[in-house]
């Protein structure tokens, strides 16, 4: 017989080991369990199978011609016959089995005499086959003891359990010091030999698998267990310390809890989301017609198909104003925010959301708004009543001063004349002094009447003003001046024309006083639907939005040509930058 066996393990067994094997000691017995191999070998086999479940049976036998191939995961070895051989001999069979286990394997009578064992069990237990008497004395020697520290007795081996009781016995732990001192583990099983169809008791088979590294990786996994589990339970105790200071800071910012499995169509609603609409915590169900029935009518569609608009595309959060119906039949404003979670497709699973009551913030800015109309109504009325002064007052000017000047001025020139002749040259110098005092009050009078007014504006419309603006105060401070206008040729309305006009003057005059610029455009863009004014210029420029620690006093000026601009329902902007001129804009829609 040819014995070939995985690189790992060479073994070769001859006739000479097959005759040492039957000179053993108990021969009798020796020849019942070969004899018997038969049923033995196949219980051997079940228990390994059993305690590896990877091993694979597969015993096929064959002719002389054919071979006997077994298989495992863990045991390589082929037993062959050659062409001459009529039968396979039992006890190599056996032999070449017992050695390919890669447990070890102890084979005693029923006295508890070792009377074989394979390679495996000789280097788990340090022990030669020869030197291994019974195996009870063998780990007494090696300080057994059980996964639970204490020592073995004398009936608690497993070897012994198998032989007194005829059942085999499984995986049982088992620590054992080696004889370097190291300390391992072993699992061991066992089971007794049976033969005669299993009526006589001849022995027991123990199997020994070392699994010192796996037991210090479960007692390591074992120890992380722990740590986790005592790491969980001291974070499960801040969590619900955490949840504990939440829930309170919830009720005492009066804030309403709600969510939605969208996978189960299941609402929640918390007390405190069911009190600010006037309902104790048993009178709402969880559903959400309770929430989507007591919305307003008039929000109702605008708050569900944005909640629909954001699962269908969620992004980081939904945020709505909607009014409720409270138990008592009014409306309470509710600032809804939501946001969902989302499964590993980026689909909105879970929705939850927070209820706050805004109905005093609502009336704050409502009332806030009113007073804001209130007070462009009467900006918008102080305009109109200083435009109506300037005009009653340059009337006045021009019906009174004005005409008693120009009267008094052609008086005097003809009084000038008729003492011409006479010998008075003092008085006719004084007299002629007094004229061209007299026309210049009168000059003086008429630009009064002109700014108070200007005529220009009434008789030819918003561009000639303009114009006659700029000429005034480039004449006065040394500027150039251009003013375009685009659009349709049409007058604009009496109240608008004034209204742009004055804030065209106000930002011409602060260019005149601050800027010190050399040029300065005007634009006016009138279309069908808006009106635009624009004057920049190429001065200084300066920082039209300061921080709030600055505390820039706001200039009078802005702020009037702002007004104006609001309340015409119109918008001012101001872009400016320092050294880089300044851009005032004002659009009016129409």
């Amino acid at each position: 017989m040819e014995i070939l066996s995985s690189p790992t393990r060479q073994t070769d067994y001859t006739a000479d080991h097959t005759d040492s094997f039957a000179r053993s000691k108990r021969k009798e017995h020796s020849k019942a369990f070969v004899c018997c191999y038969a049923d033995a070998a196949q219980q051997a086999w079940t228990r390994l199978a059993e305690l590896t479940a990877s091993y694979k049976k597969q015993l096929r036998a064959a002719d002389k011609n054919r071979k006997i191939k077994i298989h495992t995961n863990d045991m390589k070895s082929l037993i062959c016959t050659s062409a001459d051989d009529n039968c396979l001999k039992k006890d190599d069979l056996y032999r070449a089995l017992v050695d390919a286990f890669t447990d070890g394997i102890v084979m005693q009578h029923e006295d508890g005499a070792v009377f074989d064992c394979n390679g495996v069990a000789e280097s788990i237990l340090e022990c030669p086959k020869e030197a291994m008497a019974d195996m009870v004395s063998l780990l007494r020697d090696r300080k057994a003891m059980k996964s639970d520290g204490t020592a073995f007795g004398e009936a608690e081996y497993p070897m012994v359990v198998a032989g007194t009781s005829l059942q085999p016995v499984s995986n049982v732990m088992m620590g054992m010091t080696r004889l370097d001192g190291r300390f391992c583990w072993l699992e061991v099983s066992a089971s007794p030999i049976m033969v005669n169809r299993g009526k006589d008791f001849i022995g027991v088979v123990t199997f020994l698998r070392e699994i010192t590294e796996r037991k210090e990786a479960e007692e390591a996994l074992e120890k992380r267990h722990h740590e986790l589990e005592k790491g969980i339970f001291k974070r499960t105790a801040q969590l619900e310390f955490t949840l504990g200071q939440l829930k309170l800071a919830v009720s005492a910012s009066n804030t309403g809890l709600w969510n939605w499995n969208l996978r189960t169509d299941q609402f929640y609603f918390s007390p405190e989301w069911k009190r600010q609409i006037g309902y104790a915590d048993h009178e709402i169900g969880d559903t959400m017609d309770e929430l989507v029935a007591r919305i307003h009518p008039d929000d109702r569609e605008r708050a569900v198909t944005a909640t629909e608009s954001y699962l269908d595309a969620p992004r980081e959060s939904l945020e709505i104003e909607y009014r409720m119906r409270h138990r008592d039949g009014s409306y309470r404003w509710i600032l809804s925010r939501s946001m969902a979670m989302l499964d590993e497709n980026e689909k909105a699973i879970f929705l939850q959301g927070s209820h706050v009551d805004i109905t005093e913030r609502k009336q704050s800015e409502e009332n806030l708004l009113a007073l804001t109309r209130e007070l462009r109504d009467v900006s918008r009325e102080l305009a109109r009543v200083e435009e109506a002064e300037r005009r009653r007052f340059a009337q006045e000017l021009h019906d009174t001063i004005g005409s008693a000047l120009a009267a008094l001025s052609i008086n005097m020139t003809i009084m000038s004349g008729e003492i011409a002749g006479d010998n008075s040259s003092g008085m006719e110098a004084r007299l002629k002094d007094s004229i061209v005092l007299l026309d210049d009050t009168t000059d003086a009078v008429r630009r009064l009447m002109a700014e108070l007014r200007p005529p220009v504006l009434d008789d030819y419309g918003l561009e000639a003003a303009l114009r006659w603006q700029c000429e005034l105060f480039a004449e006065r401070c040394g500027f150039q001046f251009t003013v375009d206008v685009y659009g349709i040729a049409d007058r604009l309305e009496p109240e608008l024309e004034i209204s742009l006009f004055r804030i065209a003057q106000g930002a011409i005059t602060n260019i005149a006083k601050h800027a010190r610029a050399a040029n300065v455009e005007v634009m006016l863009n009138i279309l069908q639907n808006a009106v635009t004014l624009t004057i920049m210029d190429d001065g200084v420029g300066f920082v039209p939005n300061p921080h709030r620690d600055q505390k820039l006093k706001p200039t009078w000026g802005l702020v009037s040509m702002r007004e104006r601009a609001q309340a015409l329902g119109g918008n001012l902007k101001i872009i400016s930058e320092p050294g880089k001129g300044t851009c005032v804009e004002v659009t009016v829609e129409l």
